[in-house]
């Protein structure tokens, strides 16, 4: 029958087929049994560790007991050298610690009296006012004491000077921001426009800075 015929191409076929895959197997297989003798063979009698080690035979190989000595004082020298840079360091670091803490030490210390020498220049004034306010009791000469209270102000506002504080009482004067602070605007053309023509209270400046700005009357037109 015509089916028997096909069954029997299939049948060819497929033992075709597997007879070419038990060849590619074979061949496989005696190429890897090839690779392997062949690696053996260059490590046969050696470490294979050591198979691509430098031969101490080339030329420049090998090193003299007398280089040995040189390379070792050379390294000492090194050691040596690598440690007193290091002890260097370490004291550096030291002077360094200790002088940030001297300095803030110092600061405190600045900041906490900074004020000593404008005492110095107050205490004599305050002890003429003593003085002064001991008397008044025992004088009814109104005339002495506002004298004497006149020279103790004197003093006072010596001293201030002294200590770099300046007063801010000029008028007329062009009104100046940075100085002044107008209370009062008046009405006043006899000078020019933003002109303070009266001092409410005076301004203080120390070293040049204000500390307190003068109150002011400003003229307008």
């Amino acid at each position: 029958m015509w089916y028997d015929n096909e069954n029997e191409k299939i049948n060819k076929q497929q033992e075709k087929a597997k007879a070419e895959t038990e060849a590619e197997g074979t061949a496989s297989h005696s190429v890897t049994q090839g690779v392997s003798s062949a690696v053996g063979s260059a490590f046969s009698g050696s470490d294979p560790t050591k198979a691509f080690d430098d031969d101490d035979t080339m030329p420049g190989g090998q090193v003299t007991d007398d280089e040995v000595q040189v390379l070792k004082k050379t390294i000492k020298q090194l050691e040596e050298k690598s440690n007193l840079n290091y002890d260097r360091y370490l004291r550096a670091l030291a002077e360094l610690e200790n002088y940030k803490k001297r300095m803030n030490r110092d600061r405190t210390e600045l900041l906490r009296y900074a004020g000593e020498d404008l005492l110095l220049e107050i205490l004599p004034v305050v002890d003429n006012l003593e003085r002064t306010l001991e008397h008044t009791g025992q004088t009814t000469d109104v005339k002495k004491v506002t004298e004497g209270i006149e020279l103790i102000y004197r003093q006072f506002v010596k001293s201030l000077e002294k200590s770099g504080v300046s007063r801010i009482d000029k008028a007329p004067c062009i009104f100046d921001p940075a100085v002044h602070q107008a209370l009062q605007r008046v009405e006043d053309k006899s000078v020019p426009d933003d002109t303070v023509v009266v001092i409410l209270q005076k301004g203080y400046t120390l070293n040049g800075k204000v500390v307190r700005p003068a109150m002011v009357k400003v003229a307008k037109h």
